[in-house]
């Protein structure tokens, strides 16, 4: 027979649910449920469940004179004597907490959150029970839990997603995973030699967190770390077939000898070498190395691609389909040349003069086509219909952000392209190009664009750059 949590069938938790409703006591035991030794027979799947969702204004979230001080997560670390027998969290389900205080500020706290994000009663159940496993499976009580840890969660069919959200809100989630460019780096140097390793290292963490103190150097993004690193890296692994361990002895010669023989041009060339520059000259700078031999490496220029032209029997099929999301991701798309990121994080206060056909982005305003407002205003009151509950600012929402206040997926996103984004919004500014007559500084101003950006796309409509 299947049992729940509480160790009892399906039968037993309906009777004592069942007369909790009947007598408004709502802590009934199971064994003044079953007083008298009768139960009422219930088949399965013969009536809908209740989902109710919580009020908007949280009747469970305590009164102002019950409400718990906050609590902060404890910064030490209570040390292991000897290395616990292993652990399940199914097996922690009845396990007591350790810190009652920090739990009960943190229930208290959780209701609040599912009630502002209009959780169901279910989800809030689910998420509780989560809580209190992560709570009693804690070798130093109160402190943050590890987020290796909430993610075992799915396992138990438990909102892990939800509860990271919530506990990284109240400073009590640790991130211990390891960062996927950390994992790429391991695997792409694991067969270059020691010291080539950790001066590389060195350079890593440097790039991607900058360096406050002299020399100062701001943080750059991980994908062009992983640009630059993994164009470099085959100018590096010959190094290393040669005999090099140490990037300290690599000479000019050496580097252009091995430049050299990749037999790289045009692009690939540029990139391979601006890389290599991009290496030597952080790690010089930073007195890893004496001295720097990419100094007076030739880069050069990479070669410019030329915007292609769009099938717009997709466009079309997109804008009058009957998916609001996609026609609206799509008409911004075709119509204003909007980047993914900017779609991705537009708010409601971005678009909060839609009647005027205005859209506010970080850095301009635009005004909207007919077609663009028509269908932002379609998927306005979609997105209203069905997430009426939702406090999430985005302007796109799914199933899975409107309980929280994070933004759409990059995949998600991308799903509802009927074509590469980059591909669509070559084609619109070209389009807009040839019908200004080449004007760079005005599409610089329509569509965000750098003078030096723009020139490609005049360039690509027959203009000649001036």
């Amino acid at each position: 027979m299947a049992v729940n949590h509480d160790q009892v069938c399906r039968m037993c938790w309906l009777q004592r649910a069942r007369l909790r409703r009947a007598t408004g006591d709502t802590r009934l035991s199971y064994a003044q449920a079953l007083e008298g030794g009768w139960v009422q027979l219930s088949l399965a799947n013969t009536r809908p469940q209740e989902r109710c969702r919580l009020p908007a204004d949280g009747p469970a979230v305590p009164g102002a004179e019950d409400t718990l001080a906050p609590v902060a997560a404890v910064t030490h670390r209570q040390p292991v004597l000897f290395a616990p027998p292993p652990r399940t969290l199914a097996a922690a389900q009845r396990n007591a907490v350790a810190d009652p205080v920090a739990s009960a500020w943190l229930v208290q706290e959780l209701t609040g959150w599912a009630a502002s994000r209009g959780w169901t009663r279910r989800r809030l159940s689910r998420a509780r029970r989560g809580l209190h496993i992560l709570l009693a499976v804690q070798d130093t009580p109160g402190s943050a839990v590890p987020v290796s840890l909430i993610d075992q969660l799915t396992g138990l069919g438990l909102p892990a997603r939800l509860l990271h959200e919530f506990l990284a809100a109240h400073h009590f989630a640790e991130d211990d995973r390891t960062q996927t460019i950390d994992a790429w780096f391991a695997r792409i140097t694991a067969r270059l030699p020691e010291p080539m390793t950790g001066q590389l290292a060195h350079w890593l963490t440097v790039r991607l967190n900058g360096h406050a103190r002299p020399p100062r150097s701001r943080p750059r993004s991980a994908v062009t770390v992983r640009h630059q690193l993994h164009f470099a890296l085959p100018v590096l692994t010959r190094l290393a077939d040669a005999g090099t361990r140490d990037l300290t002895d690599v000479t000019p010669v050496q580097l252009r000898i091995q430049l050299t023989a990749c037999r790289l041009t045009g692009t690939d060339y540029a990139h391979t070498a601006s890389g290599l520059r991009a290496v030597f000259t952080t790690l010089a700078a930073h007195r890893i190395i004496a001295s720097n031999p990419a100094v007076h490496l030739r880069v050069g220029t990479p070669s410019k691609t030329i915007p292609l032209p769009a099938d717009t029997a997709p466009i079309r099929q997109a804008l009058t389909g009957p998916d609001p999301a996609r026609a609206a991701v799509t008409a911004l798309l075709a119509f204003h040349a909007l980047r993914a990121s900017e779609i991705r994080h537009l708010t409601l206060n971005d678009a909060r003069d839609l009647e005027t056909d205005r859209l506010h982005l970080p850095a301009r305003t635009i005004t909207l086509a007919e077609p663009v407002r028509v269908r932002l205003a379609v998927y306005l009151a979609h997105r209203t219909q069905c997430w009426p509950n939702t406090t999430n600012r985005y302007f796109f929402v799914t199933s899975r952000t409107a309980l929280s206040t994070v933004p759409v997926s990059r995949p998600w996103l991308y799903r509802r392209y009927p074509a590469s984004s980059h591909l669509l919004r070559g084609d619109r500014i070209v389009d807009e190009v040839q019908g200004a007559g080449g004007d760079a500084r005005m599409i610089c101003e329509l569509f965000g664009l750098s003078i030096q950006a723009a020139t490609r796309y005049t360039a690509a409509g027959g203009f000649a750059s001036g």
